[in-house]
């Protein structure tokens, strides 16, 4: 049963934070924690985490805890074009006829071309991989790429995580004598590419249930067609049917740092995946974590955190293939030479990164561009590989929706994130067809852009007008849901062992969140150049020798919640964060603050 130290039941709202975010214990539906307490033999704070999670049953809560892919595997051929696409490509694998993947220069891309050409090369046939430049060609395909894959003898070109708004540049490769075969997931517009087959279950006409698949998760689907297709027509020799589960390790890397919630399918390809990579069978995959120095059992936080912004370095500076060519070797030495490269480049990423982000907040705060729905933030000859990242930290930071320009011989490119309930991809989408923008589209919480230099001012104006009258999303935004409230005492390595067993955590399962309720401050020390360690008590001890836990905030230094809990010793506040299990001793937890309130 849950110890008295924890609370999950009863609702409770703290005041305005010092990042003026609203954290409030949401009700629970303690009738159903019992259940599950009962049911399957698990602690309350762990059912009460399931409830918080939308779980509404013992079945579904023993899916979530339990999630194995033959459970929820869809049958692939309910995708529109999948049966077209998988005929074409097992005649390919029967005729022995050359394939190019074409891919996208991000995680998701460099995953996608790897999992479909780790598969292929398997199936015995020639395949090659062209991920395009992202300074010089930009994104998706483009007629003089594919024509010289023609030219190369490559009779299909299958796209993975690009070539849904494609339109010119398939039309003119299929008149070229091209087999264009589309794997993407990205929104489509009302009108399709002329292509061989387009799978998409963001298509406009399909009713695929799992609309939030990664790119990778639609090649994982493909490969499985493709299977089944040449098992049909008994092709396969005794004993040599292709194990498709050996690539959950490269689904779970590009579902993960694509973003796509981790319920459902996606759940337990994650699931599965990271016990792959936690026994390193892919080359690449090993050589990075090993140049990245992790040891830790990899959870989606080290997928999201760790090795995927290397892999992304690469596509940010021209050298997408180098993430693909990593995770497809299965040579020892290539393996750790990419990774040594992918991660001096990220490296060179942050140090641009922090340049640029100075200069974006400052843009901001001076022209007071955060009251407004929308942040557009723009600069001559930003490095365009980090406009993502950019608009990541500033969507974090003020709490909306933020795009970010730069701007090139007249021409503005941008990247686009938003924030629960506004779909930024649609927003983009429709302002190409005004004529507001060159290029635009995306998902619904992240997308990119190109804008002539003249219009940037109308987007600007197109973009507040859709987005007025959106406070209230802005507001919700600032809600933070907590699980439980704990005392110092009930922070422990126990309980984090608990909790993860919710876990893979990220987008649609969030990390659980707690309270640290009416704490005091002890200490604060600096750690490194920008962490605080900060050492609390339970305010409130019948005991002379108090119990304390250490907590920890990361990057924080000049930041104004670092500046108030450096200000606060001896103070009695309400902290907020994560736990984690403790680096020395797993007996232990280390409380990893988000924000703070005071204690009136």
């Amino acid at each position: 049963m849950l110890a008295e130290s924890l609370q999950i039941s009863g609702s409770r709202v703290f005041g305005e934070s010092v990042k003026g975010l609203k954290w409030k214990l949401e009700e629970v539906d303690q009738r159903l924690v019992t259940t599950l307490v009962q049911k399957l033999d698990i602690p309350d704070i762990l059912a009460a985490i399931l409830c918080h999670r939308g779980v509404k049953s013992v079945e579904e809560a023993n899916l979530f805890l339990n999630p194995k892919i033959k459970d929820v595997l869809p049958d692939p051929f309910l995708l529109k074009d999948m049966s077209k696409a998988a005929d074409r490509l097992a005649q390919a694998v029967i005729n022995r006829e050359k394939i190019a993947i074409f891919g996208d220069y991000d995680v998701d891309g460099a995953t996608s071309t790897a999992l479909l050409r780790r598969f292929f090369l398997s199936l015995g046939v020639d395949v090659c991989v062209y991920i395009p430049n992202r300074i010089i060609e930009g994104y998706g395909p483009n007629i003089e790429a594919l024509k010289k894959l023609k030219d190369e003898g490559n009779s299909i070109v299958v796209t993975v995580d690009c070539g849904i708004v494609s339109f010119e540049p398939v039309k003119q490769a299929t008149e070229y004598g091209l087999d264009i075969i589309i794997l993407d997931h990205h929104l489509s517009n009302n009108t399709l590419p002329e292509a061989y087959a387009v799978v998409n279950p963001n298509r406009f006409d399909e009713d695929f249930p799992n609309k939030s698949l990664a790119a990778v998760g639609i090649a994982f689907l493909a490969a499985v067609a493709i299977r089944a297709k040449l098992r049909n027509l008994n092709w396969f020799k005794e004993g040599q049917e292709i194990d498709l589960l050996q690539y959950l390790d490269l689904v779970a890397l590009g579902t993960v740092c694509d973003v796509m919630s981790l319920t459902g399918l996606n759940r337990a390809f994650v699931c599965q995946g990271l016990k792959l990579i936690g026994k390193r069978k892919n080359l690449g995959i090993a050589a990075l974590a090993n140049i990245s120095r992790l040891e830790a059992t990899p959870q989606s936080y080290h997928l999201g955190f760790v090795l995927g912004p290397r892999i992304n370095a690469g596509g940010r500076v021209g050298e997408g293939v180098l993430g693909s060519d990593l995770l497809t070797t299965e040579d020892p030495v290539l393996a750790h030479q990419i990774s040594l490269r992918l991660d001096q480049l990220n490296n060179e990423r942050r140090a641009i990164e922090s340049v640029i982000l100075e200069e974006a907040i400052a843009d901001i705060e001076k022209n007071k561009l955060h009251h407004k729905p929308i942040l557009i933030v723009k600069g001559n000859n930003w490095h365009q590989g980090i406009l993502g990242i950019l608009a990541s930290r500033l969507k974090e930071r003020y709490n909306r929706p933020a795009a970010v320009i730069s701007i090139v011989d007249n021409i503005g490119k941008g990247s686009a994130r938003s924030i629960d309930g506004i779909d930024l991809g649609t927003m983009l989408a429709r302002a190409k067809e005004a004529g507001i923008l060159l290029q635009g589209g995306g998902h619904a919480m992240a997308g990119g852009f190109t804008v002539a230099v003249d219009k940037i001012d109308a987007f600007s104006e197109y973009a507040i007008n859709t987005l007025n009258g959106a406070d209230h999303l802005f507001e919700k935004a600032k809600e933070y849901s907590i699980d439980a409230l704990l005392t110092v005492g009930a922070a422990t390595g126990k309980l984090v062992k608990v909790i993860n067993r919710a876990a893979p955590f990220g987008s649609g399962n969030l990390q659980p969140r707690f309270a640290l309720c009416d704490v005091i401050i002890l200490n604060v020390r600096l750690v490194g150049a920008a962490h605080m360690m900060v050492i609390v008590a339970d305010s409130k001890s019948d005991n002379e020798i108090r119990t304390t836990l250490k907590c920890m905030l990361f990057k924080a230094k000049d930041s104004e919640l670092g500046q108030s809990i450096g200000g606060s010793v001896g103070k009695r506040v309400n902290l907020f964060g994560t736990l984690q299990a403790n680096f020395n001793d797993d007996r232990r937890a280390d409380f990893i603050i988000e924000d703070l309130s005071f204690v009136n």
